[in-house]
């Protein structure tokens, strides 16, 4: 297929997996129930298996199954970070014959200088793309910039509280970990997308 996308004349390939929200390896992580039961409404008619989601999550005696499903499948948290590079070393292999080929963008939890740099030296991707740990530390770069990792205590957890409580509330990191469980911390840090303000 991504030979059929190169001809086409496609500029990049970005890699991701699942094939299905939820599903149990899309997003990569935990699955905050307590904030899905809240806000997951709003993505009923967005998805085939929304509908079966939300009554399982909503449903006491429901609610292990949905766990277990979600969980069968998960990597655990120190093999987030980089899962798809197999995948895209793979489909970058494929394609470099193909009208010249193109970039391949891979995805998957990154947050490591030094994982970011190990996959693009090895070849299984051009670049890297980031969602989670840069919501997390939108000065993500200014590390990397540095020489330095993230601090333990910074690093996103993939909790996936952050894609659940921006349906309907500032996008923003809300794992209570990173904040030694301050709550107003939690709040001034993810009401700071609104400054400077974006207009008068």
């Amino acid at each position: 297929m991504c030979k059929w996308l190169v001809e086409d004349g496609v500029d990049a390939i970005h890699v991701s997996t699942g094939n299905m929200f939820l599903h149990p390896r899309n997003p990569m992580g935990g699955f905050p129930l307590k904030h899905a039961v809240r806000w997951y409404d709003v993505m009923l008619s967005s998805g085939v298996f929304t509908h079966r989601n939300y009554t399982m999550m909503r449903n006491p005696l429901l609610r292990p199954l949905f766990k277990l499903l979600w969980h069968r499948s998960q990597e655990p948290p120190d093999k987030i970070e980089g899962a798809n590079a197999e995948d895209a070393r793979a489909i970058r292999q494929a394609i470099q014959g193909v009208d010249g080929g193109v970039p391949v963008i891979c995805t998957g939890g990154f947050q490591t200088g030094r994982v970011i740099c190990d996959v693009i030296e090895r070849g299984d991707c051009d670049a890297v793309s980031i969602a989670r740990p840069l919501i997390a530390n939108n000065d993500l770069v200014r590390y990397f910039e540095r020489g330095e990792e993230v601090p333990e205590r910074k690093r996103c957890t993939y909790c996936n509280r952050c894609l659940l409580n921006v349906l309907e509330n500032p996008l923003g990191c809300y794992e209570p970990i990173r904040y030694d469980h301050d709550y107003d911390a939690m709040i001034k840090e993810v009401l700071t997308v609104y400054h400077p303000a974006p207009f008068h």
